[in-house]
C-alpha cells in the first residue's frame, strides 16, 4: 500500500471545520455534523473522518457504521491519518465491514508510517501477535519505541514489558522498570501494575512490598483488573500494608469483571472469614 499524503487544505473549509469541532466539543452533535458535511463537500479529508466519526458513534446523525467506514475510506485515501488508523480499527474489529486482520494492519501500518503513535502502538501489537502479519517481535520494539517517543503511554509500557520478558530485546530489568516509570508518570494503569510486580520481586529495582502496594493502589484505582487482584492479595496477606479481610474482598470482587482468578481467591477468601466467625456453639 502506497503511502498517501495529506491534500492541501482550502482555507474556507478549514474554517468550517473548526467551527464544527467547537460544536462537537461543546456537545452541539447535530450542528457539527452539519458543519463537517460541508466542510467535507468542500475537500477538507479532516471533516471527512469527522463525518465517519459522527455516523459511527451516533452523533448529530443516526448511527451507521457501513456509512462511517465509507467516510473513512475516503478521508483516508486522501492522506488523513486519522481516517487510516480508524479504518484500521474497523477492519480489526470487524465495525461496518467484515472483520480483516490482514487489512487492518496495512492501514495501521500506513498511519504509522504517518507519525500517528497510536497507529504505531497498534502496529507494534499487530507484529508482537502476528496479527495480519508475521511475528516479528524485534519489529515490534522498534513500532513501540517509535510510538513511545512520540508520548504514547501504552507504547512505553509494552517496550517495558518487553524488556522485562527479553523478548524483541535483551532482557533488561533496569530498563524494563525506567519505561514502566515512565508510562506511569504519563497515567499508564497497567504501567502502575507492572511496577508494582518490579517493587516486590526487586526486579530492576531495591525490593519494597510498600512501594509494590502502592503502585498496585494506584493502577487499581484507575480500573486496572490485574492490579485491582493484586491489591487484594496485599490486603488479604497484609503485604505492604495492614492485613484487612473487608478491604481485600472488596477489591477482589472489582477484579473477578475483569481477572477471573480474582473470583477463585474471592470464593476461598469468604469462605475462610465465615469459617472464623462461626459460632463455637451451634
Amino acid at each position: 500500500m502506497a503511502k498517501k499524503k495529506a491534500a492541501p487544505v482550502d482555507s474556507a473549509a478549514q474554517a468550517v471545520y473548526e467551527k464544527g469541532r467547537a460544536y462537537y466539543r461543546a456537545q452541539e452533535y447535530e450542528r457539527a455534523f452539519a458543519c463537517f458535511v460541508q466542510a467535507a463537500q468542500a475537500g477538507d479529508a479532516d471533516a471527512e473522518n469527522f463525518v465517519g466519526v459522527c455516523y459511527e458513534a451516533g452523533q448529530g446523525v443516526a448511527r451507521n457504521e457501513k456509512e462511517a467506514i465509507t467516510r473513512y475510506r475516503h478521508a483516508a485515501w486522501h492522506g488523513n491519518v486519522f481516517a487510516q488508523y480508524n479504518l484500521g480499527v474497523c477492519y480489526a474489529e470487524g465495525r461496518g465491514t467484515a472483520r480483516d486482520e490482514k487489512a487492518a494492519f496495512e492501514w495501521f501500518r500506513l498511519a504509522a508510517q504517518n507519525g500517528y503513535a497510536p497507529a504505531q502502538h497498534r502496529t507494534g501489537m499487530c507484529c508482537f501477535g502476528g496479527i495480519g502479519t508475521q511475528k516479528d517481535a524485534r519489529a515490534a520494539v522498534g513500532w513501540f519505541r517509535l510510538a513511545a517517543e512520540n508520548g504514547d503511554a501504552r507504547a512505553r509500557c509494552d517496550l517495558g514489558s518487553c524488556y522485562y520478558a527479553g523478548r524483541g530485546v535483551d532482557q533488561s530489568m533496569g530498563k524494563a522498570f525506567r519505561n514502566f516509570r515512565a508510562a506511569a508518570l504519563r497515567g499508564c494503569a497497567e504501567a502502575f501494575n507492572n511496577l508494582g510486580y518490579c517493587f516486590r520481586f526487586g526486579h530492576g529495582v531495591r525490593k519494597s512490598e510498600k512501594r509494590a502496594f502502592r503502585c498496585f493502589r494506584a493502577a487499581a484505582r484507575r480500573g486496572c483488573a490485574g492490579a485491582q487482584y493484586n491489591l487484594g492479595l496485599c490486603y488479604a496477606l497484609g503485604h505492604g500494608t495492614a492485613q484487612d479481610s473487608q478491604l481485600a474482598m472488596e477489591w477482589l470482587e472489582r477484579a473477578s469483571q475483569g481477572y477471573p482468578a480474582a473470583a477463585d481467591l474471592l470464593r476461598r477468601l469468604r469462605m475462610q472469614t465465615a469459617q472464623q466467625n462461626k459460632p463455637l456453639l451451634q
